[in-house]
């Protein structure tokens, strides 16, 4: 039986010191968090830790892909996320001041994926995420697909994410036609046309 390194996950808000009202920035991320987690749970749940930071663990990548694939799926009118994926062995630390302290390989690799995707915006700003495991190879392929990925969301119209997130979470597109006034055809035209029908197919092929 193949053992599955679990993946720690750090969030931090682009940005977040260009917000006016900070308490509301928390706010939004946390209800972002909140539908990420529900729609993919993590194995431990989102939270904040220092500053604009949020740190989850999910049981393999497949899980943490889908997790990000799914954030950018969300609506992007609010603070926007970067993720930084770091696969390993996590753990904690006793301390006489602290719950626990989150150490370990996993987390080593999530701070030095965060940074890199502050690195690598500044030539790709649609990047949101980025992956490090310690196994170069698959690193490479991991953040070939993630660069891919994440254009694809960033090109999505409000429409074309709206419908994509529905048929991501169970909707069929009868249902979402219904709601959102259209045709079903008009709804798998959209989804096709815009490469939303793809990255669904990537959703499901990671779960």
């Amino acid at each position: 039986m193949s053992y599955t390194a679990p993946v720690a996950l750090i969030v931090d808000v682009i940005g977040s010191r260009g917000h006016a009202d900070r308490n509301e920035v928390q706010r939004s991320v946390e209800d972002a968090l909140e539908h990420i987690g529900q729609a993919v749970p993590p194995t431990q749940e989102f939270r904040a830790t220092v500053g604009d930071e949020f740190q989850a663990v999910y049981a393999s990548r497949n899980a943490a892909l889908r997790a990000t694939l799914f954030a950018g799926l969300l609506p992007q009118d609010g603070p926007l996320l970067r993720f930084g994926l770091g696969e390993g062995e996590i753990g904690g630390v006793p301390s006489r001041t602290s719950e626990r302290i989150e150490d370990g390989p996993g987390w080593w690799n999530a701070r030095e994926a965060i940074e890199a995707v502050a690195f690598q915006q500044r030539r790709f700003s649609f990047l949101r995420s980025w992956y490090i495991s310690g196994a170069p190879e698959q690193d490479v392929a991991v953040n070939a697909y993630l660069l891919t990925r994440d254009q694809l969301l960033d090109g999505l119209s409000v429409r074309a994410r709206d419908y994509a997130r529905g048929v991501a979470q169970g909707a069929n597109q009868k249902h979402i036609a219904a709601e959102h006034g259209v045709s079903q055809p008009a709804v798998s035209k959209l989804l096709r046309e815009s490469g939303a029908a793809t990255l669904i197919e990537g959703f499901r092929m990671l779960s």
